[in-house]
Formats: C-alpha cells, sequence, structure tokens
C-alpha cells in the first residue's frame, strides 16, 4: 500500500515577534517618506542602475534623502543593502566590458558631412586588461597567478539576504519611523560570517546584558 501524501504545510503566520531578516530602518510613519516599500525599491533599483540619484527617483526621493537615510544609526542592514546593490552595478560593469570587448563599439563613419555606415572598434588595451584579470596564470605575470575564489552567483545571493534583512528591519521599525537593528545571528548569517566577528570585543553574542 502506497504511503498517502500529506499536503504541504501551510506557511508560518507572520507576527511582531518574528526575527528580523531586509531590516527597514524604522522611520515615523509618513506617506511621503522612507515607508519600508520606497526602502526596498531603492535597492532594487539601485542594483539595476548602480546611481543613487536614479534609484532615489525611482521611488520618488532624494540621493540627499537617501544619505541621510544610510548614516543613521540603527540603519546597519540597509547600508549593508546598499553596499551589496552596488556590488551587483560592479557586476554588470563587468559584463558590459567584457561584451565590449568581445564585440566590439559601433562606431559611424561619416562622408561629406553624412553618415555612410559604420566600423567596428575593438579596444585591444580593455582586452588585455580583462585577460590579465581573469587568466592571470596565462596572461598575467606569474606573481599575480592568485585570485579570489567567489560563487559565480554570491554577489546576487548576499544581495538577495541583505535586501530581505533589510525590509524586515524597516517593518520592524516602522511605527517609529526610523529602522529597527538587525538581528546580530541574522546579520551574521547573511553575510556568511561567525556572529563574534562582528563584536568588536570577540565577545558572544549570547549575553543579552552587552547587546
Amino acid at each position: 500500500m502506497k504511503p498517502e501524501k500529506l499536503p504541504p504545510r501551510p506557511a508560518a503566520p507572520l507576527d511582531d515577534a518574528a526575527p528580523a531578516a531586509l531590516a527597514p530602518v524604522p522611520l515615523r510613519a509618513r506617506h511621503d517618506g522612507w515607508t519600508p516599500e520606497r526602502q526596498v525599491g531603492f535597492i532594487e533599483a539601485l542594483a539595476e542602475t548602480a546611481c543613487v540619484v536614479q534609484a532615489a527617483a525611482a521611488v520618488g526621493l532624494s540621493a540627499t534623502a537617501a544619505y541621510n537615510l544610510r548614516r543613521r544609526p540603527e540603519a546597519q542592514a540597509f547600508r549593508l543593502a546598499w553596499d551589496a546593490a552596488l556590488d551587483m552595478g560592479v557586476r554588470r560593469l563587468a559584463d558590459a566590458a567584457l561584451s565590449r570587448a568581445v564585440h566590439g563599439v559601433a562606431r559611424p563613419v561619416f562622408y561629406q558631412g553624412e553618415q555612410i555606415g559604420e566600423r567596428r572598434y575593438y579596444d585591444e588595451r580593455l582586452t588585455q586588461f580583462i585577460l590579465r584579470r581573469r587568466d592571470p596564470v596565462r596572461f598575467g605575470d606569474w606573481r599575480d597567478g592568485r585570485e579570489a575564489v567567489q560563487h559565480f552567483d554570491g554577489p546576487a545571493l548576499i544581495l538577495a539576504r541583505l535586501l530581505s534583512l533589510a525590509e524586515d528591519s524597516a517593518y520592524m521599525g516602522e511605527d517609529r519611523g526610523t529602522p529597527a537593528p538587525p538581528d546580530p545571528a541574522l546579520l551574521a548569517a547573511a553575510l556568511g560570517i561567525d556572529p563574534r566577528d562582528l563584536r568588536p570585543d570577540g565577545e558572544n553574542y549570547g549575553d543579552d546584558d552587552d547587546y
């Protein structure tokens, strides 16, 4: 007799006591301010554009307001998500540079003031730079034959974790109008480090009196 398949267990309901995950910065509730939705939208736009001005404009606020939010002491998760979003922007820049090196850049050709065609230009210096960095053993100096090992999707995974952390922080502090500090254990897990590394004195987080 085949065992009966059980339906999947429904997700546990969220409650105010749940640990924080992107921890949006808790701010005084204002419909025209940094609501949790705007904080999350800003980080997502920043990952796409790598431009603070454009990301802030995408959520209807200014870059100055974004930097003011970033510098708040309780906005640690927001700052980390911001940095992770810029890391994604650097990855997009690297992909664009690689594409230009492989496919070249079209430049118009003019004759007597009119465009008669285009010529594809290949930047050999860019190609050499990419080869030295991507494969230093074969194309770089032998002393540069080491490079850091990172999961291919590492930046995207880190961004997803920190965005979730910042979102939770924003919602946890929504009533106060400023993001709630992220849970140290969740923050350490998102960064893939030992929670004790977040403490300047190296003590454990278990001592509630010290944290």
